[in-house]
């Protein structure tokens, strides 16, 4: 029987004592749920953080290595366009010794040329037969034409060459090297990294560009024949000078008159040969036979001629009627003349280069497309299982964090190259309000740019590295 009492006006149990502490059982397992889910957040928010900086340095390096992509093929260019230009300078400095020849044995031989009814013609000859001889010892004879080739053909070879070949081949362990360089400066003091070595696209630089030589060059065979004409001294020197009167009376009284008529141009003939000819002859009516009063035949009396050629070889005698601006076939006389008298300089010919592959050529927008990978250890990372301060125990073990195939983090990463000028409307589009053809991407032209891009092909090969498969 339970005794009832009041103490200060409340009741109370006075034959059994108060039980006290009920809750504390349930706040204990309160406190263990909550410690157990601030360490699973705990390890959730560091990972967070380690894949956050994973994906950053990842794209970090991706940009950095696509950088040096991008100045690769950009210096190529560079380097094809100066080369472009020397070989141009070369058949500038040919088209003006021969002209100085011609002018030359013009002073010297073109006494026709100051025949009065070609009385327009005298100051030219008067000039040829003063300043020939002059250019010819100062400039031929002394060989300073020659030298100056010879200057720009070693300009050629022995830097601008070799200086391709070494971005080529230095390339891939310099892009390694800035790689690791990147990723190690974002890990300072955190860590280590890990940058795959080799991309995990199947085309790289190597692959994107190609050395041509031999009879690989007609590319830039026919960049520099271009770049060449566009100087009009360089691939057509002709003009016609018609007479007063013809020697021949019929022929002056029927309105026909005797002329002079001047050919020349400078050809690259194969892959190895600049050739320059000059020649001027006077073409006269003549009688065709005895009984032609009306002197219906056409004589050739050369008076001027010069020819040089830059080549590696012989020179060569190609009998080709259109070469020269159809000089063989309009002044077969001089234009003999001076192939026969010809003289040559020493000439390594075209060089061998870099351009874009048949591949990536055959491509309507070529592009370099670089994948990297970034790995980071398990236990590089900071969350309670590795390197922080904060350890796990054997009861926490269902907590810890899982990696997706393996013990490590893996970002993927790619870059791309593509060729566009500033200012363009539309990638790879050039002067389209301008009327003028689409540029494709090539190594003459250094507009080389990278930006960052997202490839399915790169995340899926790089899961199957890392053992890992997601949807």
């Amino acid at each position: 029987m339970l005794n009832v009492g009041l103490k200060r006006g409340w009741p109370f149990e006075t034959g059994k004592k108060q039980q006290r502490g009920q809750a504390l059982i349930y706040g204990i397992f309160v406190l263990v749920g909550g410690l157990a889910a601030l360490f699973f957040l705990f390890n959730t928010g560091q990972l967070a953080r380690e894949k956050t900086k994973l994906v950053n340095t990842t794209d970090a390096v991706a940009y950095s290595a696509g950088v040096m992509n991008a100045r690769a093929l950009n210096f190529q260019a560079y380097t094809n366009r100066a080369m472009v230009a020397n070989t141009v300078a070369i058949a500038q400095l040919v088209s003006l010794s021969s002209w100085v020849e011609y002018a030359n044995n013009l002073g010297n031989f073109g006494l026709v040329a100051n025949n009065p009814k070609f009385a327009l013609f005298w100051p030219s000859y008067w000039g040829a037969t003063t300043a020939g001889p002059t250019l010819q010892s100062s400039l031929n004879d002394s060989t300073s034409l020659q030298r100056l080739a010879r200057t720009s053909d070693q300009i050629i070879r022995n830097a601008l060459m070799r200086s391709q070949l070494a971005a080529y081949a230095g390339l891939l362990p310099a892009r390694l090297q800035v790689m690791n360089e990147v990723a190690q400066a974002n890990y300072i003091n955190d860590g280590m990294v890990v940058v795959d070595p080799v991309p995990l696209t199947v085309i790289d630089y190597t692959s994107f560009v190609s050395g041509y030589s031999g009879d690989e060059r007609t590319r830039f065979a026919e960049v520099a024949k271009v770049s060449a004409n566009k100087d009009s001294f360089v691939p057509r020197r002709s003009w016609r000078l018609p007479a007063l009167w013809s020697d021949c009376p019929s022929a002056t009284a029927t309105g026909r008159v005797d002329w002079f008529d001047r050919r020349g141009g400078t050809e690259l003939l194969g892959f190895d040969e600049w050739k320059a000819v000059d020649s001027l002859s006077e073409k006269r009516w003549v009688p065709k036979n005895k009984t032609d009063v009306l002197c219906r035949a056409v004589a050739e009396t050369p008076a001027g001629w010069g020819s040089v050629g830059a080549t590696d070889n012989a020179a060569s005698f190609n009998l080709d009627p259109r070469l020269y601006d159809f000089a063989l076939p309009i002044n077969p006389g001089s234009t003999a003349i001076a192939l026969a008298t010809s003289s040559s300089w020493g000439y390594s010919g075209l060089p061998n280069f870099y351009d874009l592959s048949p591949s990536a050529q055959g491509e309507a927008d070529p592009k370099l497309r670089f994948a990297i990978r970034v790995r980071r250890d398990k236990s590089q990372t900071q969350t309670s299982e590795a390197r922080s301060t904060i350890r796990n125990s054997a009861n926490l073990n269902a907590y810890q964090s899982q990696m997706a195939g393996g013990n490590e983090m893996a970002a993927v990463s790619a870059s791309e190259v593509f060729f566009q000028r500033d200012g363009d409307i539309k990638d790879n589009e050039y002067g389209r309000s301008l009327g003028k053809p689409r540029e494709i991407g090539n190594l003459f032209n250094p507009f080389w740019q990278v930006r960052l891009t997202h490839s399915d092909t790169d995340i899926k090969k790089a899961q199957l590295l890392q053992g890992a498969v997601l949807p």
